[in-house]
């Protein structure tokens, strides 16, 4: 759209309105932030299911395609049918999501129920009496803790009777949660018929998609986006295929290891492991510490052994199951991983820490290709190690000259002044 007349004024009056556009949104996401938060939160719980699907699409997608390309060679290799092959493959992949669902469920529900008694005869006959025992041993040798800790009970109780006051409170409150849960089951349901039906007509979809995309920009900017979206696509699906076996192995390494040291609740302990070895660096500890906790409860002296068993684990998933299934398909750096992982958890919670590094490998590939293209435009060198030498003057026609050798060419050309000087004086 031209406003003017002159080329000039039109790209004049484009740089001030983006201009104009970025400083508002800046100031508002700053003074604003809440009002923001809050637009934008009603925005996801509405495309909630609609997120659900393009995720649950996402997955299912190359198991549609392996599916296909089964049929194609076995059962369709004479005459292909591609509409009974795509159903056969939507209906594959629904099986193996529900099922991986379902065995999930099924391991972990039953386990929790029959859990129940032991972690509270745990708390009841060892925990707490060890505590107690321990506490009066300690208030009989101090008494100044003793006075601390009867000024400590007394609030306690105080804050216990306004606690049992507001119970009403409480419990609306639980009961929101329990309907938000209800409501995000349901929004994953929903989201599911939406992959479904996305599958089934994935072509015509991306076909919408690349006429849009087409039609809105110009060709030097529309076939970059093809090819990054094309290459984002393949590493992206292979980041997460890649954590998902790695966490199999370690939720199944985890069980075996428990068995042969007879720990106490193995097979929730591996569940836990297994499921929170999907978030990058936090997500061991964030597994360790409730199942260390709950082997505290149930045989407190296996508990220094089940960390170690932890730790030795980690390291092994860390420097030999990891790096064998991922490889570098992360494409940054550990500080870039730490930091995806704090900033996406404090914005989205346990889902960013999960899907935050690749969203940050992907803003990363991004922003090295834009750096690429204006290096290389300017006649730039685009390895990193050449900007990291000491004593190099940047620039295109510039030479590569180290901080050492150009302190060597300073004192030899001083020299070479002062041998010059000496001369001149004796003749």
């Amino acid at each position: 759209m031209r406003f003017f007349d002159n080329k000039r004024y039109n790209k004049i009056f484009g740089y001030c309105f983006a201009f104009i556009t970025v400083v508002l949104l800046v100031v508002l996401f700053l003074f604003q932030w809440d009002t923001v938060s809050s637009f934008f939160g009603n925005i996801l719980n509405v495309l909630e299911p609609v997120i659900w699907g393009l995720v649950i699409a996402f997955i299912m997608n190359s198991m549609v395609k392996r599916t296909e390309i089964i049929l194609g060679k076995t059962i369709f290799h004479k005459k292909p049918h591609p509409k009974t092959s795509r159903a056969i493959g939507i209906a594959v992949a629904s099986i193996i999501i529900i099922a991986v669902i379902t065995l999930v469920i099924m391991a972990v529900i039953p386990q929790i129920i029959t859990s129940i008694p032991g972690i509270y005869d745990g708390l009841v006959n060892e925990v707490y009496p060890a505590v107690e025992t321990w506490l009066t041993k300690l208030l009989d040798d101090y008494p100044s803790i003793a006075s601390a800790v009867n000024s400590e009970l007394e609030n306690l109780t105080t804050y216990l009777s306004s606690l049992l006051s507001n119970l009403a409170s409480q419990l609306s409150t639980m009961l929101t949660s329990l309907l938000s849960f209800a409501n995000s089951v349901l929004n994953f349901i929903i989201g599911f018929f939406v992959a479904i039906y996305f599958m089934a007509s994935k072509e015509l979809l991306q076909m919408q998609a690349k006429k849009l995309i087409v039609a809105l920009f110009p060709e030097r900017i529309y076939h970059p986006i093809f090819t990054f979206t094309s290459s984002t696509n393949h590493a992206l699906l292979g980041f997460i295929y890649g954590k998902i076996l790695d966490s199999i192995i370690m939720g199944c390494l985890c069980a075996v290891g428990m068995l042969i040291l007879q720990m106490p609740y193995g097979m929730i302990i591996s569940i836990i492991v297994g499921i929170t070895n999907i978030i990058p660096i936090f997500g061991p500890f964030i597994g360790a510490i409730p199942s260390a906790i709950l082997v505290l409860i149930a045989e407190p002296r296996k508990v220094i052994w089940f960390v170690i068993f932890i730790l030795v684990l980690q390291q092994i998933d860390g420097n030999i199951i990891g790096p064998k299934i991922l490889g570098n398909r992360i494409g940054i750096s550990s500080f870039w991983v730490l930091i995806s992982i704090i900033v996406c958890g404090n914005l989205f919670g346990i889902v960013g820490m999960i899907i935050g590094v690749p969203l940050f490998a992907v803003v990363f590939d991004i922003l090295s290709a834009i750096v690429k293209r204006n290096l290389t435009r300017k006649n730039m060198p685009t390895e990193t190690s050449y900007y990291s030498m000491a004593g190099v003057k940047i620039g295109s026609d510039s030479t590569i000259i180290p901080a050492v050798e150009a302190s060597e060419n300073k004192v030899t050309e001083s020299e070479a002044v002062g041998d010059e000087k000496d001369a001149s004086g004796e003749e």
